[in-house]
Protein backbone atom coordinates (compact mmCIF):
# COMPACT_ATOMS: atom_id res chain seq x y z
CA UNK A 1 0.00 0.00 0.00
CA UNK A 2 1.39 3.42 -1.13
CA UNK A 3 2.06 5.69 1.86
CA UNK A 4 0.49 9.72 1.90
CA UNK A 5 3.83 10.76 1.02
CA UNK A 6 3.91 9.07 -1.54
CA UNK A 7 0.55 9.73 -3.52
CA UNK A 8 1.38 13.13 -2.58
CA UNK A 9 4.74 13.06 -4.74
CA UNK A 10 2.90 11.27 -7.61
CA UNK A 11 -0.21 13.66 -7.32
CA UNK A 12 0.87 16.80 -6.21
CA UNK A 13 4.48 17.26 -6.40
CA UNK A 14 4.22 20.56 -5.67
CA UNK A 15 2.94 20.35 -1.75
CA UNK A 16 5.35 17.73 -1.04
CA UNK A 17 7.64 20.95 -0.04
CA UNK A 18 5.37 22.60 2.14
CA UNK A 19 6.47 23.39 5.69
CA UNK A 20 2.92 22.27 6.72
CA UNK A 21 2.34 19.55 5.17
CA UNK A 22 2.34 17.41 8.14
CA UNK A 23 -0.11 19.08 9.98
CA UNK A 24 -2.60 19.03 6.90
CA UNK A 25 -1.75 15.30 6.65
CA UNK A 26 -2.66 15.06 10.27
CA UNK A 27 -6.06 17.40 9.91
CA UNK A 28 -6.74 15.47 6.87
CA UNK A 29 -6.34 11.42 8.90
CA UNK A 30 -8.76 12.64 11.87
CA UNK A 31 -11.38 14.06 9.34
CA UNK A 32 -11.25 10.61 7.31
CA UNK A 33 -12.79 7.61 7.64
CA UNK A 34 -10.45 4.45 7.61
CA UNK A 35 -14.04 2.33 7.56
CA UNK A 36 -15.52 4.15 5.07
CA UNK A 37 -12.55 4.32 2.77
CA UNK A 38 -11.10 0.66 3.56
CA UNK A 39 -7.93 0.11 0.87
CA UNK A 40 -8.61 3.95 -0.15
CA UNK A 41 -8.15 5.15 3.28
CA UNK A 42 -4.57 6.60 2.16
CA UNK A 43 -5.14 8.24 -1.09
CA UNK A 44 -8.37 9.96 0.52
CA UNK A 45 -6.09 11.30 3.48
CA UNK A 46 -3.53 12.24 0.63
CA UNK A 47 -6.74 14.33 -1.48
CA UNK A 48 -8.09 15.95 1.84
CA UNK A 49 -4.66 16.98 2.54
CA UNK A 50 -3.82 18.45 -1.27
CA UNK A 51 -7.20 20.21 -0.98
CA UNK A 52 -6.84 21.85 2.28
CA UNK A 53 -3.12 22.80 1.44
CA UNK A 54 -4.22 23.88 -1.86
CA UNK A 55 -6.90 26.51 -0.71
CA UNK A 56 -4.27 27.74 1.88
CA UNK A 57 -1.71 28.26 -0.69
CA UNK A 58 -4.65 29.84 -2.78
CA UNK A 59 -5.83 31.86 0.26
CA UNK A 60 -1.77 33.34 0.81
CA UNK A 61 -1.61 34.18 -2.91
CA UNK A 62 -5.00 35.96 -3.05
CA UNK A 63 -5.76 33.94 -5.99
CA UNK A 64 -9.22 32.17 -6.05
CA UNK A 65 -8.59 28.59 -7.55
CA UNK A 66 -11.55 29.01 -9.80
CA UNK A 67 -12.23 25.48 -11.02
CA UNK A 68 -14.91 23.66 -13.02
CA UNK A 69 -16.10 23.86 -16.25
CA UNK A 70 -14.98 26.60 -18.80
CA UNK A 71 -18.71 28.06 -18.82
CA UNK A 72 -17.53 31.21 -21.38
CA UNK A 73 -14.26 31.75 -24.04
CA UNK A 74 -13.77 35.18 -25.72
CA UNK A 75 -10.53 35.47 -27.88
CA UNK A 76 -9.85 39.55 -27.97
CA UNK A 77 -7.99 40.59 -24.66
CA UNK A 78 -8.59 36.74 -23.50
CA UNK A 79 -11.39 35.97 -20.97
CA UNK A 80 -12.22 33.23 -19.77
CA UNK A 81 -14.97 32.36 -17.08
CA UNK A 82 -15.04 28.54 -15.40
CA UNK A 83 -18.47 27.81 -13.55
CA UNK A 84 -16.97 27.18 -10.24
CA UNK A 85 -18.25 24.60 -7.89
CA UNK A 86 -21.62 25.57 -8.23
CA UNK A 87 -21.55 23.87 -11.26
CA UNK A 88 -20.11 20.69 -9.43
CA UNK A 89 -22.29 18.46 -7.66
CA UNK A 90 -20.09 18.06 -4.39
CA UNK A 91 -20.19 18.72 -0.67
CA UNK A 92 -18.63 21.43 1.51
CA UNK A 93 -16.11 22.78 0.08
CA UNK A 94 -14.72 20.11 -2.07
CA UNK A 95 -15.75 21.38 -5.79
CA UNK A 96 -13.13 24.15 -5.31
CA UNK A 97 -9.73 22.39 -5.78
CA UNK A 98 -9.27 19.21 -7.97
CA UNK A 99 -7.64 17.67 -5.41
CA UNK A 100 -11.36 18.00 -3.60
CA UNK A 101 -13.14 17.34 -6.80
CA UNK A 102 -11.48 13.90 -6.67
CA UNK A 103 -12.22 13.35 -2.69
CA UNK A 104 -15.39 13.46 -3.79
CA UNK A 105 -15.86 10.81 -6.65
CA UNK A 106 -14.01 8.95 -4.43
CA UNK A 107 -16.46 9.30 -1.81
CA UNK A 108 -19.16 8.66 -4.35
CA UNK A 109 -17.47 5.70 -5.65
CA UNK A 110 -17.06 3.99 -2.34
CA UNK A 111 -21.19 4.87 -1.60
CA UNK A 112 -22.31 3.26 -5.09
CA UNK A 113 -20.11 0.19 -4.39
CA UNK A 114 -21.46 -0.37 -0.88
CA UNK A 115 -25.20 0.53 -2.23
CA UNK A 116 -24.32 -2.49 -4.83
CA UNK A 117 -23.50 -5.09 -2.07
CA UNK A 118 -26.94 -3.97 -0.38
CA UNK A 119 -25.32 -2.70 2.85
CA UNK A 120 -27.52 0.18 4.07
CA UNK A 121 -24.98 1.58 6.49
CA UNK A 122 -23.68 4.14 4.26
CA UNK A 123 -20.20 5.43 6.18
CA UNK A 124 -18.95 7.41 3.45
CA UNK A 125 -22.33 9.49 3.26
CA UNK A 126 -21.36 12.23 6.15
CA UNK A 127 -17.77 12.49 4.40
CA UNK A 128 -17.09 16.22 3.54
Amino acid sequence: MLSVLQILSATALQLVSDPELSVHVQLAAQRTSSTCFGENYTLAVALRAAHTLTLKNEAVAGNSGAVGPVTSMKEGDLSISFGGASSISVKGDLGTTKYGIQLQDLIDGQISSMSVTGDVSLPCDNEV
